[in-house]
């Protein structure tokens, strides 16, 4: 199932910005587990923690319960004066004149009534080494925030890419785009070819618009840019994100949550594996490399610890730092 990305987020706060700012809060209420539905207005707001947020126009039955009840007390008619996402991460703020109204959408998910700067209450308080999330505590977003710029490493291009604020549709679209494979370790590709990758995710960025998904008529997801790997499927351009969203999610197959969290292990450990895998092989070169060269290198090191410096140069092409205790040759 479609978990909404840092670039959709983006997205959702300024189509919803642009509907809310200004309004005043209506009510808030629960369905199911962790999903909330909120009024402002007279518009409806879905949020599935750690899954999708977006105006909705499906009203399914609701209840009340100790955090919706504290929600709607301290935040009684208040006026919303910004919607934001924090640290260009999957983190909402609604910021009405009373107080902040926080969803995590990453992980589970949480959603945090803040006050003052102070946590109010929450779906569920949660403690970790840097912050908590308890009642009376200041507020304080995860340390970890989204890279500001591509910075390339010998590790595959696409984890360089999963530290942006895309989400790995827009990270592969942007690989396919720019024909780079995305196990090229960063380090080997040109500087012309690093420029047409940061091109295209400018270009995914900027030019970014809601598109809808089908096959057989039956919608099959959503993104906003028309994705290669959905080339053979019907698209359409629905007016809102949030349109194309409430339309998925009303009518995907909802999976087991626990095959989901599965699904993301698995996802996670392949791609490390791959890492471990790449750095097997350049370990393993490099000790094929020192096992070719061992006896020259035995013979280099002899021959400076008995300071034959002119028949290393000779032999070997090779200088003694003295000072530093150190030695280069040609192997």
């Amino acid at each position: 199932m479609h978990k909404m990305s840092n670039l959709e987020y983006s997205f959702i706060v300024r189509e919803l910005g642009q509907a809310l700012n200004g309004k005043h809060f209506g009510r808030i209420r629960k369905i199911g587990g962790s999903t909330y539905r909120m009024k402002i207005a007279g518009l409806e707001v879905i949020c599935e923690l750690g899954v999708r947020l977006h105006a909705t126009k499906y009203i399914e039955p609701a209840e009340s319960d100790k955090f919706t009840e504290k929600v709607e007390k301290e935040l009684d008619n208040a006026r919303l004066s910004e919607i934001k996402q924090i640290n260009n991460d999957r983190i909402v703020s609604f910021a009405f004149d009373k107080g902040e109204l926080v969803f995590e959408m990453f992980g589970d998910g949480n959603a945090i009534l803040v006050k003052d700067g102070k946590t109010v209450c929450a779906h569920k308080y949660e403690s970790w080494s840097d912050r908590d999330i308890k009642a009376g505590a200041p507020y304080k977003p995860p340390k970890t925030a989204p890279a500001g710029r591509l910075e390339v490493t010998d590790k595959y291009i696409i984890v360089s890419l999963m530290k942006l604020p895309l989400g790995k549709d827009y990270a592969m679209e942007a690989l396919s785009r720019a024909e780079i494979d995305e196990k090229a370790p960063g380090n080997s590709l040109s500087g012309n070819r690093i420029l047409a990758l940061e091109q295209e995710i400018a270009k995914l960025q900027s030019e970014a618009k809601p598109v809808a998904f089908s096959e057989g008529g039956k919608i099959a997801d959503f993104a906003l840019a028309r994705l290669s790997k959905y080339s053979k499927l019907e698209t359409s351009e629905p007016k809102t994100l949030s349109e194309a969203a409430d339309e998925y999610y009303a009518h995907v197959v909802k999976t087991n949550p626990k095959l989901e969290k599965l699904k993301e292990r698995y996802d996670k450990q392949a791609e490390r594996l791959a890492e471990l895998r790449e750095e097997e092989k350049a370990n393993k070169e490099k000790g094929d490399f020192i096992y070719a060269n061992y006896q020259k290198a035995e013979d280099i090191i002899a021959l400076a610890k008995a300071g034959k410096e002119q028949e290393l140069e000779k032999k070997h092409n090779g200088k003694m730092d003295k000072k530093e205790k150190s030695v280069e040759a040609d192997l």
